[in-house]
């Protein structure tokens, strides 16, 4: 492998790694002219294998997010894995925030005729799937409604949380890592997310393996505010070791 091909390579890995790169840091890092730094960009963008953005780059796999129903039937077994965990933590009597997504929808199933709670969400397909069940308590923010997760999101819905106390939080995620924290595809999402976390007395990351050192778009927050991190069985022993060796809690 040629200098310019291994160049391009350490490119994709810091973005793998950052989810962004800019043409400073190409130009930093490894020692080139800016007009090298934007001809690999190019080189890369036209093998679609990034996308180029104002004075840099994102992945190419970051702009795609994967619509609700499909990911309720990828890596199933596990996510009722991670449910069953989250649920051992919830106490009767408790108030319980979940995020949109798959992972968060599977603890809502488990729920059901376990515990009895108060469930604060501003996901409509998880207060549906709660909705008339004894012992469950539901409270939905209001806010702008985005078909791809069915999350509630905007100042409606960050006005409701602000305004509510939650024992534990459970937090879906489109892609974690230790550098950029947890992260999703919509800014609106993150934000509101944010603000549910601040309402938070624990927060509790739950996700799958495949999750791991995966980027997107917005970052929620990093990882120092987390409590922990809920996943499966199927995740790597490096990537416990790395996030333990972060002082993260891995469940």
């Amino acid at each position: 492998m040629g200098k310019a091909e291994l160049r391009r390579e350490g490119i994709l890995q810091t973005l793998r790694e950052r989810g962004t790169i800019t043409v400073g840091d190409i130009v930093s890092r490894f020692s080139c002219s800016e007009a090298t730094a934007r001809r690999d960009l190019e080189i890369l963008e036209s093998e679609k294998k990034l996308i180029r953005t104002f004075g840099g780059a994102i992945l190419e796999e970051t702009k795609t997010e994967i619509p609700f129903y499909h990911k309720m039937e990828s890596h199933v077994e596990e996510k009722f894995e991670i449910a069953n965990k989250a649920v051992e933590l919830i106490e009767d009597g408790e108030i319980i925030g979940l995020t949109g997504g798959s992972t968060t929808f599977y603890i809502a199933k488990k729920l059901r005729g376990l515990k009895k709670v108060t469930v604060v969400t501003n996901a409509i397909n998880i207060a549906y799937e709660l909705a008339g069940i004894e012992g469950i308590q539901v409270i939905v923010t209001g806010g702008m409604l985005r078909t791809q997760s069915f999350e509630l999101s905007g100042p409606m819905a960050d006005s409701t949380l602000s305004n509510i106390v939650i024992h534990k939080m459970f937090i879906g995620a489109d892609g974690i890592s230790l550098q950029r924290g947890i992260l999703t595809y919509n800014e609106l999402e993150a934000n509101t997310n944010r603000v549910m976390m601040d309402s938070s007395l624990q927060k509790y990351v739950v996700i799958d393996h495949s999750k791991f050192n995966k980027s997107s778009l917005f970052v929620i927050t990093g990882l120092q505010s987390i409590d922990g991190i809920i996943t499966d069985s199927r995740v790597s022993k490096s990537i416990l070791k790395q996030y333990r060796d972060a002082g993260i809690k891995m469940i």
